[in-house]
C-alpha cells in the first residue's frame, strides 16, 4: 500500500514540476513566434516575407534599425517590449534604435564611423553573395547612417549616442512615412490591373499573393473587394 501511495505521489509531483516546466505556447517569446515568417530559415525576416503580417509589415521600416532590409532577433524583440510614449510607431524609444548596439562592436557605448563602414562591408558581402534576396528585399529605402554621420553627430565628437540616433530617427519619422505611403500606393496601382480603385481576389491571387489567405478577413464589408484602406497594413497600438 505505501509503495502505491509513494508511487502516485512521485507521479503528481511530475506532473507538477511538467506543468511548470512547459510554459503555454501563447507565452513563447513573440519575437521567436514572429521569427515563424521566417520561409527560408535564413535566421531574419526581410521586407517580403514581413508581408504576411500587416501589422510588422507597416512597421518594417521604424523597427529596420540598421537599415539593411531584414529585420534580425534583437530588432523583433524591440517590436514587443513595452516602450515610451512612441513605442507604438516601431519602437524609438527603446526598440528600434537599440538594436543598433550591436554596431557598437567595442563596447563604448558609442557607434563610430568605422564600426559603420565595417558593417557596411558586411552587408555589401552578404549582398554579392546573394544579390537576387538583396534586391528583393528593397534596399533603396534604407537610411544611411554613414551619409547622414555628421547631421545625426550633434555634439560633434565623432561618435554617434543613443540619443543623438534616436533624436534623429524622430526627426525623419515624416519622411519614412511619406515613403511608406509612396511605396503603397505604387504597389496598389500595380495590383490594381483595371485601375478601378480597389482589388478583387483575381488581382490579389496575380499581384498581392501573400495576401491571398487572408482576403475575406479583409474585406470587411464583404463586397469581394478590398479597397485601399482594407489593403493598408493597420498599425499595432
Amino acid at each position: 500500500m505505501k509503495i502505491h501511495m509513494l508511487a502516485a505521489a512521485t507521479l503528481a509531483l511530475a506532473a507538477a514540476a511538467g506543468l511548470h516546466a512547459a510554459p503555454p505556447a501563447d507565452q513563447a517569446p513573440r519575437a521567436t513566434r514572429t521569427l515563424q515568417l521566417d520561409s527560408n530559415n535564413d535566421g531574419v525576416v526581410d521586407r517580403a516575407e514581413a508581408a504576411a503580417s500587416p501589422r510588422l509589415a507597416a512597421r518594417f521600416d521604424a523597427l529596420d534599425a540598421n537599415g539593411d532590409g531584414r529585420l534580425q532577433r534583437d530588432e523583433l524583440r524591440g517590436a514587443w517590449k513595452g516602450h515610451g510614449p512612441r513605442g507604438h510607431r516601431g519602437g524609438h524609444g527603446s526598440g528600434g534604435i537599440d538594436a543598433l548596439a550591436r554596431l557598437d562592436t567595442d563596447g563604448d557605448g558609442r557607434v563610430s564611423r568605422g564600426e559603420l563602414e565595417a558593417a557596411k562591408a558586411a552587408r555589401e558581402a552578404r549582398a554579392g553573395a546573394n544579390p537576387e534576396r538583396h534586391a528583393r528585399a528593397g534596399h533603396a529605402a534604407r537610411p544611411d547612417l554613414l551619409a547622414q554621420f555628421d547631421s545625426i553627430d550633434r555634439n560633434r565628437d565623432g561618435l554617434l549616442s543613443r540619443g543623438e540616433l534616436r533624436g534623429w530617427s524622430d526627426a525623419q519619422r515624416p519622411q519614412r512615412d511619406a515613403a511608406m505611403q509612396r511605396r503603397f500606393d505604387e504597389r496598389f496601382r500595380a495590383a490594381d490591373l483595371n485601375g478601378d480603385g480597389r482589388l478583387s481576389r483575381v488581382e490579389v491571387d496575380e499581384k498581392m499573393p501573400r495576401l491571398s489567405p487572408r482576403f475575406a478577413w479583409m474585406d470587411e464589408n464583404a463586397d469581394g473587394f478590398l479597397d485601399r484602406s482594407e489593403v493598408r497594413p493597420q498599425r499595432g497600438r
